[in-house]
């Protein structure tokens, strides 16, 4: 493999982060570690949705030039298990911060929560919190929060497929969520609990799904952060749970390639094609409103496909990928080309 990351491993990597780490640090131990394993002085490691360090469960690592494919992988939908505290409120609305609690203040019935709920599906707008992520006037909100700033967090519109009650013994609350990405889960619980007429604060939240991805496949990376050590090695090759960059892409249309079409695209000429149905497509009312979703990747398209060579068989049901494709008029422009088994061969 080149050294320099050229031919590295293209794939995403489902892990488990505890509660208490956070998503960065995750993926800076688990590059160190992968570079050990291929031999690689170089390999590009990212992710593909925070978790704040509160949370756990599944982060889905992009390894490589698998990277470059975020965007696409961001469409998918995610699905949470949190849980809420009723009748008591903080600044970061989590136990991040000081809780305060209500006075006079009735909880809802469990039948009152579902009520409230049936509001809560498809385009939903909500403001995030102030203790976040999310730069305003170029900086991130949570600095500023901590520094006592006072501003206002811009609302954004976020897609949410599901909401259930899965469990209410008062004060405490759990809800399952599937959701689109950027969806704050501490913001949901307390609209929630507002509109049942109090305040809560999110306890717990575990990330168990990313599109086709579950908690129940993952690599537990706890070991990682087990008294800091961090040269602590994986009780097994990290390299056993890579799964095929195209895994991340079967909510999209596919285009079969012959090796006329895979050269051209190689050499950045667009192609002619008709693609395949997906075989995992997004929920149809999910597509019919990403446009209106201010979460989704305008750099992406609905109408993108990925394509994929078939040929030999060896590559899994899905085929190996070729290339991100974009339609213009008649034929299909390749907007992301990777390298795959056969180029490798023939250049090294």
């Amino acid at each position: 493999m080149d050294p320099n990351g050229e031919h590295s491993p293209l794939g995403f990597l489902p892990c488990y982060k505890p509660p208490g780490a956070t998503s960065r640090d995750l993926v800076n131990r688990a590059q160190r570690r992968l570079r050990g394993e291929f031999g690689l002085r170089k390999l590009k490691v990212g992710h593909t949705g925070t978790l704040d360090p509160l949370a756990e469960g599944l982060v889905l690592l992009a390894i490589g030039s698998a990277a470059r494919l975020t965007p696409w992988v961001l469409q998918h939908g995610k699905r949470y298990l949190a849980d809420f505290r009723l009748g008591v409120s903080s600044e970061s609305g989590d136990l991040e911060s000081e809780l305060v609690t209500q006075t006079g203040v009735k909880l809802p019935t469990a039948a009152e929560i579902e009520q409230v709920l049936e509001d809560f599906h498809g385009v939903v707008e909500q403001t995030p919190p102030a203790h976040s992520a999310i730069k305003v006037d170029g900086e991130r909100a949570h600095k500023r929060a901590r520094r006592g700033e006072d501003f206002e967090m811009p609302k954004r519109r976020i897609l949410i497929d599901s909401v259930k009650l899965i469990s209410y013994e008062p004060p405490m609350m759990r809800l399952d969520v599937r959701c689109g990405s950027g969806t704050y889960l501490r913001t949901l619980g307390m609209d929630v609990a507002a509109a049942c007429g109090c305040a809560a604060v999110m306890t717990k939240l575990i990330r168990n799904e990313v599109g086709r991805f579950t908690l129940d496949d993952t690599l537990d990376c706890a070991f990682m952060f087990d008294d800091d050590d961090r040269e602590k090695m994986s009780p097994e090759p990290m390299l056993k749970y890579l799964r095929p960059a195209i895994e991340g892409l079967t909510h999209m249309p596919a285009m079969n390639l012959d090796r006329q079409q895979i050269s051209m695209l190689q050499a950045g000429i667009r192609i002619s094609g008709t693609p395949e149905a997906p075989s995992e497509p997004l929920p149809e009312a999910w597509i019919g409103c990403i446009d209106q979703v201010d979460t989704f990747d305008r750099n992406t398209d609905v109408l993108d496909c990925i394509g994929v060579d078939r040929s030999d068989g060896s590559s899994g049901p899905w085929g190996e990928l070729v290339a991100i494709l974009r339609p213009h008029g008649k034929l299909w422009h390749p907007l992301r080309v990777f390298p795959t088994t056969e180029s490798i061969t023939l250049r090294g």
